[in-house]
């Protein structure tokens, strides 16, 4: 029978607790990866949600919706009449600003949501409210310095 000192049966100890502290460390690793994967699911879950409310609440009323395309034609409006342009314009910016700072974040990847194809459809036409809103500067102040960068990056590539 073999005679195990002390000293032999702690380097046994240590060399299983190694190896359990491994084995922890890579059960822990995959548990983050799969909470990353799970959070990033759920904000594009909520970024598709308040995508579609954004719009569903651009097409639930017909009148607000005319009334917002020849209000944001007009050279000149009140006060009132630049309030309600505005804040329809600013709903679906809004909603691509905070794809952008989500994307920024990384808490979710471009293979979820192609924000350059989103900005086309906004600001492509340059007879469209929002991009005559963009350029006219109406929008200034209300959105972060980092998206109207990449917006106006975005729009010098469409115009050349």
């Amino acid at each position: 029978m073999m005679n195990v000192t002390l000293a032999q049966l702690g380097a046994i100890g240590d060399f299983v607790g190694a190896i359990a502290v491994l084995i922890t460390l890579f059960h822990l690793a995959n548990q983050i990866k799969q909470n990353t994967r799970a959070v990033k699911a759920t904000t594009q879950l909520a970024i598709s949600s308040a995508t579609t409310e954004v719009w569903r609440n651009n097409c639930v009323d017909l009148e607000r919706t005319k009334t917002f395309f020849e209000l944001a034609k007009k050279e000149k409006r009140t006060a009132a009449e630049q309030s309600f342009v505005i804040g329809w314009i600013m709903q679906p910016v809004r909603q691509q600003e905070n794809i952008y700072l989500t994307l920024k974040l990384g808490a979710i990847d471009t293979e979820f949501v192609d924000l350059d194809s989103r900005l086309l459809s906004l600001f492509g036409s340059k007879n469209s409210p929002h991009r005559r809103a963009w350029d006219n500067g109406e929008l200034e102040g209300f959105l972060s310095t980092g998206f109207v960068t990449y917006v106006d990056e975005r729009l010098q590539r469409m115009s050349q």
